[in-house]
C-alpha cells in the first residue's frame, strides 16, 4: 500500500502545518505585544487625565480672575459710595453689601489657591507621566518588531510546508486526496495511522492478529482500514 505511505507523509506535513498554525495563533510575542499596548495606552490616558485636570484647573481659575474683578470694581464702586452716606441705616447696609463682597472675594482667593496647588501637582505628575509614556511606547515598539519577527518566521515556515505539501500530493491520486481531505475534516489529528505492533497509532487500541491478516490480504484496490477508528493504515 504504497500510496498509504505516500498519503501518511501528506499527513504528517498537514499536521505540522496545523501544529505552525497553531503556534502563530498563541505567539508568546503575541502577549507580549498586548501587554506592552495596554501599558502605553494607560500611560497615554493617565496623562490626558492629567493634562485635562490641569487645563480644566486653570480655566477655572480664569473664570476666578475674571469673578475677582469684578467684585473689585464692585467693592470700589461701594466704598467711594460709603463715603458719601450720612443715614447710619444706609450705611449698615451698605457695609453688609460691602462686608459679603469682601468674604465673596476673599473665597475666591482661597480656590484659586487651591487651583493652582493643582496645576502645580499636575504638572510634576505630567513630567513623571510622560516619562513613563516615552519608556511604555519605546517597549511597544520593541514588543512589536519581535512579534513582527515572530509571524515572519512562523508564516515562513508554514509556506515552507504548503510548498512541501504540495509536492507530497502530487503521487497522490486526486481520488484518494480526496478522501483523504473528506475524512480528515471529522479527524483533525489524522486519517492515516500506522501499526505499531499491534496498535493503531490514531486511535491507540490493539488490532486482533487475525484482523491485521485481514488488512494484508485485501485486494490491491481496497484501502484498509482501521475497524476501531476508521483511519486507514499504511501497512
Amino acid at each position: 500500500m504504497g500510496a498509504l505511505h505516500d498519503l501518511y507523509a501528506v499527513q504528517l506535513t498537514d499536521i505540522a502545518i496545523s501544529q505552525a498554525q497553531h503556534r502563530l495563533a498563541h505567539l508568546p510575542e503575541s502577549a507580549s505585544y498586548q501587554f506592552a499596548k495596554s501599558a502605553s495606552q494607560k500611560a497615554i490616558a493617565d496623562l490626558a487625565a492629567i493634562d485635562k485636570q490641569s487645563t480644566d484647573a486653570g480655566t477655572e481659575i480664569a473664570g476666578l480672575e475674571k469673578q475677582a474683578h469684578e467684585i473689585d470694581a464692585t467693592l470700589a464702586r461701594l466704598n467711594k459710595q460709603m463715603k458719601t452716606i450720612i443715614a447710619p441705616r444706609e450705611a449698615e447696609a451698605l457695609q453688609h453689601e460691602i462686608t459679603t463682597c469682601a468674604n465673596n472675594r476673599s473665597a475666591l482667593d482661597d480656590r484659586e489657591l487651591e487651583l493652582l496647588e493643582v496645576v502645580e501637582r499636575c504638572d510634576k505628575e505630567s513630567v513623571a507621566v510622560g516619562s513613563r509614556v516615552e519608556s511604555t511606547r519605546e517597549a511597544l515598539a520593541s514588543a512589536e518588531q519581535l512579534l513582527r519577527a515572530a509571524r515572519a518566521a512562523v508564516n515562513a515556515e508554514i509556506a515552507h510546508l504548503s510548498e512541501q505539501r504540495s509536492a507530497q500530493s502530487l503521487v497522490v491520486s486526486p481520488s484518494l486526496l480526496s478522501t483523504y481531505d473528506a475524512k480528515r475534516k471529522h479527524r483533525p489529528d489524522g486519517a492515516v495511522s500506522k501499526l505499531n505492533g499491534p496498535t493503531c497509532s490514531g486511535c491507540h487500541l490493539d488490532l486482533p492478529t487475525s484482523e491485521i491478516d485481514r488488512l494484508h490480504k485485501l485486494p490491491a484496490d481496497e484501502l484498509p482500514e482501521c475497524p476501531h477508528c476508521g483511519c486507514f493504515v499504511a501497512l
